[in-house]
């Protein structure tokens, strides 16, 4: 993962939404624990524009199992993110006494960049794609059995995306840790951006073999985003600069793609 200091553990703050993103979270983050020193923060995110959507009059919310429409209240809403924040705790909660980990938790209402903002020396973000509706019953229990006792989440295939050379190291350096405690493949999709960074990357893929690892080099930003939506993958791992987690880039990323992502904080040596 990160190359973090052995001096102290890594810091990893783990965002959950309420969304049906929750549960890859859990699992992603019962993955990169697994076997290894952190210190884990839990944040439970409650979108703030839905309590003002909740507010307005007449407002209803559409069940995805029955299909059937119903009143939305914001204490109804309330009542629907308490039990989203509390399945997400007890997963934290899971993780870390699994791995023996310190670990918090709290609950932030409002925007990302808040949250993020009070993020301080953090190796590793992990979070999920943008809400598109509340977890349903069926996905609570599928997070709230995330990572039985003694099993590592096995993952599909693990991507990494580098548009920016001077945080493709530790980005990739996450890619291979994560794929050799999985087992899984590993794809590294390269802007044009960055293509300086290409043969340092050839070389560090060596210790996976060619036919775990690929360098997919991609021109167009927009073209980036597609090829990382066909290769479906479980997990996507980025990289960013030292003075803090870039909240637009993680937006726009959060909007395109449907799985959760690591966002490796590049930390001055």
């Amino acid at each position: 993962m990160a190359v973090v200091s052995e001096q102290h553990a890594r810091r990893i703050v783990v965002v959950f939404g309420g969304g049906s993103s929750d549960t890859g979270v859990a699992r992603v983050l019962a993955s990169l624990v697994s076997e290894s020193s952190a210190d884990i923060t839990g944040v439970f995110l409650e979108d703030h524009t839905l309590f003002r959507v909740a507010a307005l009059p007449f407002t209803t919310e559409l069940c995805r199992i029955t299909t059937m429409r119903r009143s939305l209240t914001t204490g109804e809403l309330e009542s629907q993110m308490k039990v989203q924040a509390l399945h997400a705790e007890q997963a934290v909660r899971r993780v870390a006494e699994r791995a023996g980990s310190p670990w918090s938790f709290r609950k932030h209402r409002g925007r990302l960049s808040t949250a993020l903002a009070e993020a301080r020396d953090v190796d590793l973000l992990l979070i999920g794609t943008a809400r598109g509706a509340l977890a349903s019953a069926g996905e609570l229990r599928a997070l709230a059995r995330t990572a039985p006792a003694g099993e590592v989440e096995s993952l599909q295939l693990i991507a990494v995306l580098v548009d920016r050379a001077d945080t493709a190291a530790r980005a990739l350096d996450a890619g291979i840790e994560l794929a050799e405690r999985t087992g899984r493949d590993l794809v590294v999709f390269l802007s044009d951006e960055a293509m300086e960074a290409h043969l340092d990357l050839s070389r560090r893929l060596r210790s996976l073999g060619p036919k775990r690892a690929a360098v997919r080099t991609i021109p167009e930003p927009r073209a980036l985003f597609a090829a990382v939506r066909r290769a479906a993958p479980a997990v996507l791992i980025v990289g960013t600069s030292e003075t803090g987690f870039e909240e637009p880039k993680i937006g726009a990323l959060q909007r395109e793609l449907r799985c959760p992502m690591v966002v490796v904080r590049h930390m001055p040596a």
